[in-house]
């Protein structure tokens, strides 16, 4: 049987045939070469002749055409288009018109070491803002290092350029920890939101309940909640897209879309003391959207400016949104709920992500867990 990632096939015709990359044409397309023989052996051993001749001509004959960097990120951006999507794809093409194109955009890909980028990824965390008042962050630059690296690979693998064989150092991101609501600050909250309920409270409770995002929040419709089944079905956020605008230049706007990743879409069943909230709610429903009161969604910076709003009514220093569900998370892990539950409630691809991000252990749960041991050893 053919192994996966070889481009070998049986035919209709009984032949076996298999596919080997042959260069790029003009347009920086990939041109595919086929060869043909009665059985699989046959092929893979013309296909392993074929690609030794391809690299033994590169070998002698050096690259073809001499890329530069900024036509490799162009062919990589086409290629990706369908995996980057929303604020993503906004972010790369921020980071690569500021940042990247300015000072390597023109280098031709051959040019291009280990040494070249060391030395770009220093001057950007000593020099790199836009303003020359100072360096970028790690986690900025290391963002812009992840997009240099994986166009090169993209280059490479449609031979473009030869691989950089050693490997480049990224920054090390120190890794900051986030501050949740203590539970005195949590219940002054409930408190605040439950006085005077309204659609946006309620945005906010159904976070510090359930760690709904602010953008799934802000998109989430009163079909999505079943209070027959005592469920809510995350389908959709918020996200920032760039779209062309009468005159042709590029603008940015916010629409409604499907999660970045399949785990995002999500049931989450409606706890019991959040169900009886949401039944009262209902008689007042002025819109398809919960925190809204049109029938257009509200902005997630709209909706944050809201919430700090209410936190200055409960007396509580500013924070960010995403805290609430850093919240909710910790709050279940004290509970005892199960790392794989809550991670699937929060929307995550695996347990790690919940346990290594949003999960933070007070001193008062070591100290619990600690009692255990001590009960075990006397």
């Amino acid at each position: 049987m053919p192994r996966r990632g070889e481009h070998i096939h049986k035919r209709k015709d009984g032949r076996w045939e298999g596919r080997y990359k042959n260069g790029v044409n003009n347009y920086g397309k990939t041109i595919y070469t086929s060869v043909y023989g009665k059985t699989y052996t046959e092929v893979k051993s013309k296909l392993s002749a074929c690609k030794l001749k391809d690299i033994n001509e590169i070998t002698n004959n050096d690259i073809i055409k001499e890329w530069t960097l900024k036509e490799a990120i162009l062919l990589w951006h086409e290629a990706n288009k369908i995996k980057h999507k929303g604020s993503t794809e906004l972010k790369y093409e921020s980071l690569i018109e500021k940042h990247i194109l300015p000072e390597l955009g023109k280098m031709k890909l051959s040019s291009i070491t280990p040494v070249v980028l060391n030395n770009y990824m220093d001057k950007k965390l000593t020099n790199g803002r836009i303003d020359k008042q100072g360096g970028l962050s790690p986690s900025y630059v290391r963002s812009i290092m992840l997009i240099i690296t994986e166009v090169l690979d993209y280059a490479a693998s449609e031979q473009m350029c030869k691989p950089i064989r050693n490997p480049i150092h990224k920054p090390t991101i120190q890794k900051k920890e986030l501050k949740v609501l203590e539970e005195l600050e949590q219940h002054k909250l409930e408190i605040e939101l439950i006085r005077k309920m309204d659609s946006t409270r309620l945005g906010i409770l159904l976070s510090l309940y359930t760690g709904l995002r602010i953008g799934e929040v802000c998109a989430l419709k009163w079909n999505d909640i079943d209070l027959d089944k005592k469920v809510i079905h995350v389908r959709s956020t918020i996200v920032r897209v760039r779209n062309r605008n009468v005159e042709g230049s590029f603008v940015t706007m916010l629409v409604v879309d499907k999660p970045k990743t399949k785990s995002s879409l999500r049931d989450i069943p409606i706890s019991s003391n959040l169900m009886p909230i949401l039944v009262s709610m209902q008689p007042s429903i002025q819109s398809i959207y919960v925190v809204s009161n049109t029938n257009k969604f509200m902005s997630p910076r709209t909706y944050e400016y809201r919430f700090h709003r209410i936190l200055d009514l409960c007396g509580i220093s500013s924070i960010n949104y995403h805290i609430l569900r850093h919240t909710f998370a910790t709050r279940c892990i004290e509970a005892g709920v199960d790392v794989k539950s809550l991670s699937e409630i929060l929307g995550h691809s695996n347990v790690s992500i919940t346990l290594n991000t949003y999960v933070h252990s007070s001193i008062e749960l070591k100290r619990t867990q600690l009692e255990k041991l001590s009960f075990i050893l006397s």
